[in-house]
C-alpha cells in the first residue's frame, strides 16, 4: 500500500504540470506587433520567456549541485544541465520582423530574410501549433507559435505577398 502524502503530492505534481501547460499553450500576447520607423516587430510572448528563464535557471541550479556535492564535475548532470539552458535560450530569445521589402527572423544561432517577391508559398501547420511556413524555392522560413500578434502576422503577410495559405 501505498502512504497517502506519496499519493497526494504526485498527484499534485500531475496536476500543477497540466495546468501549468494549459497556461502556457493557452497564453495571448499583445494583438498588434511593436511599430517602430514603418517596421511591425513580433517579440516572443512573456509567458514562453518565463518559461526559458525558469529552464536556463534549472540548468545552472544541476551544475551547481553536482558541483557542490560531488566536490568534482560530474559530466553527465553537466550535459543536461547544457541541454536545459540551450533550450531555455531558444525558448527565449528570437524576432521577427516585417517591413515594405519584406520579412526577417532572428533567432540566437542565424537570421534569415526574404523579400515579400522571392515568397512563393505559404503553409500553416496546424499540427505545429499553427507555424507558418514561407517558401522560397527550396528556402525555407518558419515563424511557430511562440510570438506575439500571431494572427495579425499572417494577415500581413497574406496581404505583403498576395498568396493565399495552404494547410
Amino acid at each position: 500500500m501505498q502512504n497517502p502524502i506519496t499519493f497526494i503530492s504526485q498527484v499534485a505534481t500531475v496536476v500543477l504540470i497540466a495546468v501549468g501547460l494549459r497556461w502556457l499553450f493557452s497564453a495571448r500576447g499583445t494583438p498588434l506587433p511593436r511599430l517602430r520607423d514603418g517596421t511591425s516587430i513580433y517579440g516572443i510572448r512573456w509567458q514562453w520567456r518565463a518559461v526559458a528563464i525558469v529552464g536556463v535557471a534549472f540548468g545552472v541550479l544541476v551544475s551547481v549541485w553536482s558541483w557542490h556535492d560531488l566536490h568534482r564535475p560530474d559530466r553527465v548532470m553537466i550535459a543536461i544541465a547544457g541541454v536545459f539552458a540551450a533550450m531555455g535560450l531558444w525558448l527565449a530569445t528570437g524576432l521577427v520582423t516585417t517591413d515594405r521589402a519584406g520579412i526577417t527572423k532572428k533567432n540566437i544561432w542565424r537570421t534569415q530574410h526574404f523579400s515579400w517577391t522571392e515568397v512563393t508559398e505559404i503553409r500553416i501547420h496546424k499540427s505545429q501549433g499553427g507555424a507558418i511556413e514561407l517558401r522560397s524555392g527550396s528556402r525555407k522560413l518558419v515563424v511557430d507559435f511562440r510570438f506575439v500578434a500571431f494572427d495579425h502576422l499572417v494577415s500581413e503577410i497574406v496581404e505583403q505577398t498576395h498568396l493565399k495559405p495552404m494547410p
